[in-house]
């Protein structure tokens, strides 16, 4: 290390402060959101390591994670088999990187791929963020079409992306407001999740002299900004009316795939209904590695790249990384096994019924319990009219600060960690492992009880006096 400079040795990892930690991520990373974090409590979250549901304080306490990293942690933190395939991996000196040649951990992980998904989805390529697998699934589209097609559709309170490529399909929270963005938003349509005659309509309206314009229909099979579900039969009509208008279907299950809805993926709970392509990343990597997934028809790869001149069209160079790909096929092979989803799905049907309890037990405070599997979301009527002596400084963060107020509650007085989205601020998200256990949903549902006995009054007013919104 160069004499002078101050800079941190990896084996200092634990002997780093909250206080120092807070420091160096406001100063270096992002100050904006650093004071997010410092709101709900999580400045003193001074923790030293983590396995399964937890993460481990360096006082001796255990936070109870449900939040799975927003959906990379469906085997939790530090699966004993994931670190094995790793280990695997160092102790053999595997090939991480061969841009030339057959590359063989790639290839297999492709082919497992291929035998758990249905015949026609055979073909895969593999990059690193979710944003990459849904950009890569949007140009095979288009290469796949006839040119005079020229417009892709979005549905209302999607998400797939914040990467120039993809924003334009991202409808939820304005997050592509203000910037450049590399499809034309004039040529992305949006239509109302759940409503299959919107989609028909769409295709009436962009269709001339018998061939509609339009390339393809990006859908989240349950959107995560707002945990909604697609209603019985909706996937199913949808493949159904783009197979027939020739408008190809991509199902980005990023979030919710491999195990988190009760099946491999979301799609998989309907019969008859597989999408052209599908994307998926997050919990792919085990928990530990970044890796996406692209997959795809043999037919419409080779209508896309299926010529020697066009097969490196698309790459990218961190794609498929030896050791991502060996915990990404160590992954599949824990989630496929025979007990694993029936033991997972047991659990999540004992969490929805302990969270069905808490909303007969608190009428008033819980409007509904959304989503499917280990992926829940409480949505919570917060007293408006009892409220209005408390100073906001902005009306329009009412909501957030309500809900702030629980998810900081949960933290610091349960050691529970769970957070909301801005899309629907009133919504707390219950996202924990898929291999999560009884008793620690036994534990979290009792946290929750205990909170909503309490005055959410008195909650919002101590988190207003304790931050700044």
């Amino acid at each position: 290390m160069l004499k002078g400079l101050k800079m941190y040795k990896l084996e200092e990892m634990n002997d780093i402060s909250a206080t120092d930690l807070n420091k160096s991520f406001s100063n270096y990373i992002n100050s904006p959101l650093s004071s997010i974090y410092k709101m709900l409590g999580l400045d003193h979250f001074d923790y030293s390591y983590a396995i399964g549901s937890y993460i481990y304080l360096k006082n001796g306490d255990k936070i109870l994670d449900f939040t799975s990293s927003c959906g990379a942690l469906n085997l939790g933190h530090n699966h004993p088999e994931i670190k094995k395939a790793e280990e695997f991996c160092l102790q053999n000196d595997i090939v991480e990187m061969l841009k030339f040649g057959n590359n063989k951990l790639q290839a297999m992980l492709a082919n497992n791929i291929a035998e758990i998904l249905p015949d026609n989805l055979d073909i895969s390529f593999f990059a690193v963020s979710g944003a990459e697998a849904n950009e890569a699934a949007l140009k095979l589209a288009k290469r796949a079409q006839p040119s005079y097609k020229k417009f892709y559709v979005r549905t209302t309170g999607s998400f797939h992306g914040k990467t120039h490529g993809i924003l334009p399909f991202t409808e939820s929270e304005n997050f592509n407001t203000g910037f450049h963005v590399g499809v034309n938003p004039d040529n992305v349509l949006t239509i109302p999740f759940n409503d299959i005659n919107a989609l028909k309509n769409l295709i009436k309206k962009y269709t001339d002299d018998g061939d509609n314009k339009i390339i393809a229909l990006m859908v989240e099979p349950l959107q995560g900004q707002e945990i909604c579900s697609a209603e019985h039969g909706y996937l199913r009509q949808i493949t159904e009316v783009c197979q027939n208008n020739n408008i190809l279907t991509i199902f980005d299950e990023i979030k919710v795939g491999l195990g988190r809805t009760g099946k491999l993926f979301t799609f998989l709970h309907e019969a008859n209904c597989v999408p052209d392509i599908l994307t998926f990343s997050k919990s792919l990597g085990g928990g530990r590695r970044a890796i996406s997934a692209m997959t795809t028809s043999s037919k419409l790869f080779k209508k896309s790249y299926g010529k020697k001149l066009h097969s490196t069209l698309h790459s990218t160079t961190f794609g498929g990384i030896g050791s991502s790909c060996a915990v990404a096929i160590k992954t599949l092979e824990i989630i496929t096994r025979e007990d694993f989803m029936s033991d997972s799905n047991n659990n999540s049907d004992y969490l929805y019924d302990k969270l069905a309890g808490l909303a007969k037990m608190f009428p008033r405070d819980i409007i509904e319990i959304r989503g499917q599997g280990f992926y829940r979301g409480l949505q919570i009527r917060f007293p408006h009219k009892k409220m209005t002596d408390i100073n906001l400084p902005y009306a329009n963060k009412f909501e957030i600060a309500c809900m702030g107020s629980i998810v900081r509650e949960l933290f610091r007085e349960y050691n529970i960690l769970t957070f909301f989205t801005g899309a629907a601020p009133d919504v707390l998200h219950i996202m924990p492992p898929i291999n999560t256990t009884k008793s620690e949903i036994d534990y979290f549902i009792n946290s929750l009880t205990d909170l909503f006995e309490k005055n959410i009054y008195i909650l919002l007013k101590k988190f207003i006096k304790g931050t700044i919104l």
